[in-house]
């Protein structure tokens, strides 16, 4: 799916849309504004105000690791890349 929104043809030359509108905008007299059509993924980035293609919307969030040890069945976790660190997850967990 795209979405069609209109920005100002110097975002388009920069490749950074910095203002969009749904609609063709009522002070356009010279033509500046162009309708361009972006990925949902993108349209979702400039609703929540991301600047960067490649920013982890998720950075919050720590990518952990879990392992099982089939002969206990004892599940360690650790952060990814964090190896001699591991924590053992308890069954209530």
């Amino acid at each position: 799916m795209k979405v069609l929104i209109w920005v100002h043809r110097n975002d388009v030359i920069s490749g950074e849309i910095t203002k969009h509108s749904y609609t063709r905008p009522y002070h356009d007299r010279n033509e500046e504004w162009v309708q361009v059509s972006i990925s949902v993924d993108k349209f979702v980035q400039l609703e929540d105000g991301s600047k960067s293609d490649n920013e982890n919307l998720f950075k919050d969030e720590e990518a952990l690791i879990f392992e099982r040890n089939p002969d206990t069945d004892e599940i360690r976790y650790r952060k990814f890349g964090d190896y001699g660190n591991e924590n053992i997850l308890k069954k209530d967990e």
